[in-house]
């Protein structure tokens, strides 16, 4: 994760100078890969670091469960993925005020928003283009600027009724019933014990 150089540092806080701000976002990371989850949500993990960063710490995420044998299912939110980052999603989900303009393979995106009149530019990155498309804070002001502009929250409406009468969003549906319909048990097995906070204050503070 790019942090060799940087393990004797502390961490850092309000008037102690330590790691910067990616670092400890990186070290965050770290921390939960630790315990080896089965379930990973991350929010904005490549907030304030550069594309070659980015990369490193997505392709690191990626590729867990393909060292140790542990499947497990990595959740996200990301803004203004590069281009090699957006290659290494499985699927994507587009959400534009709540509602849901697309969710299926992340390959297959560029082609749902061709076929409905929206294709990309040719060497924009695709991620932008599906985020300048269905982004509707500054819709209006584009609008009023390109007398031919399609308001922004049409495009919207078109993608999500394509979307919802097509096979990929039929197929989630279909996988969504099969998982409700299996018993996984209860969620919580077992308690773990957690360290104390005289013990967790120690380690964070020496």
């Amino acid at each position: 994760m790019g942090l060799q150089d940087a393990r004797n540092t502390r961490i850092g806080g309000w008037g102690a100078k330590g790691l910067s701000g990616g670092q400890k976002r990186r070290v965050s990371i770290c921390i939960e890969i630790l315990t080896h989850p089965k379930l990973l949500f991350l929010d904005e993990p490549t907030s304030g670091l550069d594309s070659a960063a980015s990369y490193y710490i997505m392709s690191r995420i990626a590729s867990l469960g393909r060292n140790d044998g542990i499947r497990r299912t990595i959740i996200f939110s990301i803004h203004q993925p590069s281009s090699e980052v957006f290659q290494l999603f499985n699927n994507l989900c587009l959400l534009s005020s709540g509602k849901m303009v697309y969710f299926g393979p992340a390959s297959a995106a560029n082609e749902f928003f061709t076929l409905n009149g929206f294709p990309c530019p040719t060497y924009q990155n695709h991620s932008d283009h599906f985020l300048k498309t269905i982004n509707k804070d500054f819709g209006r002001d584009l609008e009023q600027g390109m007398s031919d502009a399609t308001p922004t929250e049409e495009v919207i409406n078109t993608l999500i009724q394509s979307y919802t009468s097509s096979e990929t969003y039929q197929e989630v549906r279909k996988k969504v019933a099969e998982i409700n319909k299996e018993d996984y048990g209860a969620i919580l097995e077992k308690k773990r014990s957690h360290a104390s906070f005289l013990n967790q204050f120690l380690v964070l503070t020496r």
